[in-house]
């Protein structure tokens, strides 16, 4: 099943938007409730975050979530809608439930 998410753009994003705002790996750590090591996992791509991660960490940030997932490649309707729908399938029935509250939320 193919991979809604690059695991590298997100690391490199987390990383950049965490440099960028001058917090070091083990401030967001702190910030998120993780340990240090786990951050620079998450950053150098060799862990793949959960929904529930990111949004701790988006919100530590002070960003959205979806500032992990942009890309300059602009897909057509039915490729993200196949990416979503593959996403969707190969959640946890609690990633479902947290993928839910944040679309709810997004557009309520």
């Amino acid at each position: 099943m193919a991979e809604m998410y690059n695991l590298d753009l997100i690391g490199q994003k987390i990383k950049d938007i965490r440099k960028r705002k001058k917090i070091s790996q083990e401030k967001l750590a702190e910030m998120v409730d993780m340990n240090h090591r786990s951050i620079v996992r998450l950053e150098n791509s060799y862990s793949k975050p959960s929904i529930e991660t990111l949004e701790k960490i988006a919100h530590a940030l002070n960003v959205n979530i979806s500032d992990f997932f942009e890309t300059e490649t602009i897909k057509n309707r039915a490729q993200i809608i196949d990416d979503i729908k593959n996403c969707i399938d190969s959640m946890s029935d609690d990633e479902l439930k947290t993928f839910y509250k944040a679309i709810y939320y997004f557009i309520h």
